[in-house]
């Protein structure tokens, strides 16, 4: 996601953008927020995304063994259902 700031000189300037964002390839911020996440999608508060950080660090962890391990095990499932 790129974002860009423009100042509209007419009428015309905005219908087109308009025109844009209904195919979809736009997306016009009616009140544009400058603490943007990475990642698109419905936007969360400040506060449910640092409750989301601390969530993930709290988190059980795997060692990559472990987690090589279940993958094998996952691959073969997965390989079984394909045949």
């Amino acid at each position: 996601m790129q974002l860009i700031t423009v100042e509209l000189t007419g009428s015309k300037s905005l219908k087109a953008l308009q025109n844009l964002e209904q195919k979809d390839l736009i997306r016009i911020v009616k009140e544009p927020e400058l603490n943007f996440y990475a990642l698109p999608g419905e936007i969360i508060s400040d506060e449910d995304f640092r409750s989301w950080i601390d969530y993930s660090e709290n988190s059980a962890t795997l060692s990559m063994n472990e987690s090589k391990q279940l993958w094998a095990e996952q691959k073969k499932k997965l390989q079984k259902l394909i045949r």
